[in-house]
């Protein structure tokens, strides 16, 4: 198990967030824990839908608000960092929103 930790804007959100991310490689489990998000619910897991080896991973996660549903592509850097890009689904515009993402390495 590994565990990051940064920041980003998530699609759909009014300001920048704190993001912890737990990823386990092997067992292929992922879950993501914002303690600033609204409402009572901090924590979330990840359905990973993609691992290449240990270096790259694509998750979804349902719930977190507003948007409710993101899709995560992550790749490992050579410090052992993850960077990235948050996908939200379409607005009600229909427009696809996105962040980067940066989260350093803590286990």
């Amino acid at each position: 198990m590994e565990t990051f930790r940064g920041k980003a804007h998530m699609p759909g959100a009014g300001a920048e967030w704190n993001l912890e991310l737990d990823l386990d490689w092997d067992k292929k489990e992922v879950n993501v824990r914002i303690a600033g998000a609204p409402g009572h619910i901090t924590s979330w897991p990840g359905l990973l839908v993609h691992t290449f080896d240990k270096y790259e991973v694509a998750f979804r996660t349902k719930g977190i608000p507003p948007l409710l549903t993101h899709w995560w592509h992550l790749a490992r850097d050579k410090e052992g960092n993850l960077w990235g890009l948050i996908v939200g689904l379409p607005n009600v515009e229909g427009k696809w929103t996105t962040c980067p993402v940066v989260l350093d390495k803590v286990l």
